[in-house]
């Protein structure tokens, strides 16, 4: 006994959007992953830029003029204030990074919030308000937008 052409057809349609489903199955889990690889990898690339900050205080030199400018960056020397300027510029930069990332879905609100914490507290010191006075203009609009909201808030 043979079947139809036409029960063949059917069948073939089913399976075939069976098929169609384990697929984009397939294509949802993957692509889940590699957001999620992103993710970390946004995360690792955000603990690379803010630990080569640390650097900075291996040096005594800059370590004392670092803690001259938490108070007053007007007591520090051109060399100093180059220097502190710098250090600062890279942790600007970083953060500057995990607003970025954030903003683009990059980087879930709970590290968001934990860095967002962080360098807050560098704006809060003497240097940092120095630094944003000096420097704003060498970040993104958006960024700057997001400091200067927040600046009346850090003082």
């Amino acid at each position: 006994m043979t079947r139809p052409l036409k029960e063949y057809a059917l069948a073939a349609e089913i399976i075939g959007a069976i098929a169609v489903v384990v697929s984009l199955i397939y294509v949802g889990v993957s692509v889940n992953q590699n957001t999620n690889a992103v993710l970390v990898a946004n995360h690792q690339a955000l603990v690379a830029l803010d630990q080569a900050t640390t650097d900075w205080f291996k040096d005594p030199d800059f370590a004392a003029a670092h803690i001259i400018s938490l108070d007053d960056v007007s007591k520090l020397s051109a060399v100093q204030q180059a220097q502190v300027g710098s250090y600062l510029a890279d942790k600007f930069n970083a953060w500057e990074f995990a607003f970025l990332t954030h903003e683009n879905g990059m980087m879930e609100d709970n590290i968001w919030q934990g860095w967002d914490d962080h360098y807050r507290t560098v704006l809060q010191q003497s240097g940092g308000r120095w630094f944003w006075g000096e420097g704003r203009e060498g970040f993104s609009p958006a960024f700057r937008t997001y400091l200067d909201s927040i600046l009346p808030a850090t003082e």
